[in-house]
């Protein structure tokens, strides 16, 4: 179960809503404070404003799944369609789980049993008769496992180096600006991870490239090298809006798969070592620094790096 699930669990069991503990608990990865979060969220809250219509926390998870895959384009009917599609993809597995998204038909009530507005007393015997704090946990669970669940794609063709290319662009920027300054990063880019130097490291330098993506979109990608006897992880890189979800150890732990069925014994990389988030990541995920280099890169400019490694046991 992931910190995610539990605390909507626990914002559950601390009497707010079942929409409310829903859409609180993945708010903030959208930018959107818990307060505001918890107010958008209460009127969905037993049925929709207790009238035991739609569960309150599968309209959590579609309001997240709005945040995730929604369109603000004016006419936007593929944009809609992929939302909606999305939507029932979701509905779709909670009522595997539930065998419905109605509130009075999970709770076994009469239609006329949705007129009363007062919600009832958060007490030992509501937790103990009412299958709502499950209910919540399934919703939890289905953004995790499908909302946010993750493919590896090899690039293989132009088109996909090309995305890479563009996502690469939009996180170097974003990440680099303030470490390396904005015109070494506008030449690393062109040296290291434009179309043409991709292509050339993928088809002669032994290079392998996977972009990640979700339902939500491209998350980033990775791209490593056999190395002698370790695997070297030239890139990991995860879009902004894609952070704080788990997503590092996940890559991680394709890498390390591949690193195991190559039989090789241990993952090398290199840092900047002034990205502190970074550095902190890689420790975090088992990495040791064990050395440092500088690299001249040309026009002036060099990568000042650590060198961090993981062993593995294979």
């Amino acid at each position: 179960m992931t910190k995610r699930v539990e605390l909507a669990e626990k914002l559950f069991k601390e009497g707010y809503n079942c929409s409310q503990s829903i859409f609180a608990a993945y708010s903030d990865l959208y930018g959107i404070d818990k307060d505001t979060a918890l107010k958008l969220s209460t009127s969905f809250g037993g049925g929709v404003g207790r009238m035991r219509e739609i569960c309150g926390a599968v309209s959590g998870m579609c309001m997240i799944a709005g945040l995730e895959t929604g369109t603000a384009k004016k006419m936007d009917d593929d944009g809609k369609k992929y939302n909606y599609d999305v939507v029932q993809k979701l509905s779709g597995e909670f009522k595997i789980r539930n065998e419905s998204i109605i509130c009075r038909e999970l709770l076994g009530l009469e239609k006329e049993e949705g007129k009363d507005t007062t919600p009832q007393k958060r007490t030992d015997l509501y937790y103990n008769t009412r299958p709502c704090d499950q209910l919540v946990k399934d919703a939890a669970e289905i953004i995790e496992r499908v909302l946010y669940a993750i493919t590896f794609e090899k690039v293989v063709n132009e088109e996909q180096i090309r995305d890479v290319a563009s996502l690469a662009e939009e996180i170097w920027h974003e990440h680099y600006e303030t470490i390396i300054g904005k015109d070494q990063v506008n030449y690393m880019i062109d040296k290291f991870q434009s179309v043409r130097a991709m292509n050339k490291q993928i088809n002669e330098e032994g290079y392998q490239y996977y972009m990640i993506s979700s339902l939500g979109g491209n998350v980033g990608y990775i791209a490593i090298r056999e190395d002698n006897d370790s695997l070297f992880l030239s890139k990991l890189y995860i879009a902004k809006k894609y952070r704080g979800r788990g997503y590092a150890r996940k890559f991680l732990e394709y890498i390390q798969q591949i690193c195991e069925d190559m039989q090789l014994g241990k993952i090398r990389l290199t840092v900047n070592r002034y990205n502190e988030a970074s550095i902190n990541i890689y420790e975090n995920l088992g990495f040791v620094k064990i050395g440092t280099q500088v690299a001249d890169i040309g026009q002036g400019y060099v990568m000042d790096d650590y060198i961090m490694e993981k062993s593995l046991q294979i």
